[in-house]
């Protein structure tokens, strides 16, 4: 099989994961995503199973343990700080949690404004008006994907289910009296 020159559409943890594997097979492989840089904090992501598998695939289990967040779970507390749930994490061994490249390119903060595809190859416009000519175009840019969008028929059921809740997520700074336990 002949080199491909791939560009994946999204960061998160998806694209790169995709990125390893297939500039491991021997294309050329880059990846826009939104944001302006490689992200080193943020929300950490669990880990679990299937992801465990695949992360040993990758030989990145030691890399993956070395920088996991360390956190005993999280409590819903009341307006005097009494515990009214609490959340415990998985430490049964099974379930890490957080991803980088020399494999594969990124280009930060971009995104893809749109594509034209032929039949021999396609041609993406990015949101800073450069235009690049990919054998493959791959969204992997989450539930909300512009790029699954716009290759689905207008009338096409949308694909994320809406169940009518909301969540709001936030970082507090730690202070001098926090535990190893997270508190809402």
């Amino acid at each position: 099989m002949k080199s491909l020159n791939i560009l994946i559409c999204g960061g998160g943890c998806a694209g790169p994961s995709l990125a390893f594997w297939l500039a491991r097979t021997g294309h050329r492989v880059t990846v826009v995503g939104r944001f302006p840089a490689l992200r080193a904090t943020g929300a950490q992501i669990d880990i679990r199973e299937q992801g465990i598998n695949v992360i040993k695939r990758m030989g990145l289990m030691d890399t993956v343990r070395s920088r996991r967040v360390i956190e005993a779970g999280m409590s819903f507390v009341n307006e005097q700080g009494t515990a009214k749930a609490t959340i415990m994490a998985n430490t049964s061994g099974k379930g890490p949690q957080t991803m980088t490249s020399e494999l594969w390119k990124y280009m930060f903060g971009k995104s893809v404004e749109h594509f034209e595809q032929d039949q021999h190859c396609v041609t993406v416009y990015s949101s800073d008006s450069i235009t690049g000519t990919y054998d493959m175009l791959i969204g992997a840019d989450g539930q909300g994907s512009r790029i699954r969008a716009a290759i689905q028929p207008v009338d096409a059921p949308d694909p994320v289910r809406h169940p009518g809740t909301y969540l709001a997520y936030w970082y507090v700074p730690r202070n001098s009296t926090d535990d190893q336990l997270g508190k809402f």
